[in-house]
């Protein structure tokens, strides 16, 4: 009776996980369409550019190109950034964990019309230390840094799915980093 009993709630916890559209993380890719059909990667000297263009690659529907001036829409990043904090400190006044705050500041620009506001994402983690295994850490801390760009890559894709096409689509000629709003230099 029991058996029987732990197989039908097992049973019934699948179908209902299912049912409300659950999968694991990375797995299922967006669940809205992107607003584009072919994407170009801008990726300057960040490290996320490449994590970038290979989350977004995981889109079946999606065509990455290596040109700006054939793509629909050009992702450029921007900007990003990287701090270590010390969170906490034990008794003694040793490090206990430290805070990985990481940062990245994207621009997309549509049919050759600039997204506004360009999109923020930041991205944090803890991370225990110990004087002890210094070496250990300082792999475990490097892993965690590309995981941390893996986690704002994969915010950066899910927003994407977001953002709505400009109306008015202008000529697709060259598509420039400068804010829309930026003042000509006398």
């Amino acid at each position: 009776m029991t058996r029987t009993l732990h197989w039908l709630l097992l049973t019934g916890a699948v179908l209902l996980l299912s049912a409300c559209g659950f999968h694991l993380k990375g797995v299922g890719g967006t669940s809205r369409p992107l607003p584009f059909s072919s994407v170009y990667v801008e990726e300057g000297s960040a490290q996320l550019g490449p994590i970038l263009r290979e989350t977004l690659s995981r889109n079946d529907k999606l065509v990455m190109l290596s040109s700006p001036k054939q793509a629909e829409a050009v992702v450029s990043v921007l900007g990003e950034s990287q701090s270590k904090e010390v969170s906490t400190i034990n008794s003694g006044g040793k490090v206990n964990e430290y805070l990985l705050s990481y940062s990245a500041t994207v621009r997309t620009v549509i049919g050759g019309s600039p997204i506004e506001p360009d999109m923020q994402v930041s991205v944090r983690r803890y991370m225990n230390y110990s004087d002890s295994d210094v070496l250990g850490k300082e792999q475990e801390e490097n892993l965690l840094w590309t995981d941390i760009r893996r986690d704002a890559a994969e915010q950066i894709a899910r927003r994407l799915a977001y953002i709505k096409r400009p109306a008015a689509m202008g000529t697709t000629g060259p598509q420039s980093l400068k804010p829309a709003n930026a003042q000509p230099k006398p």
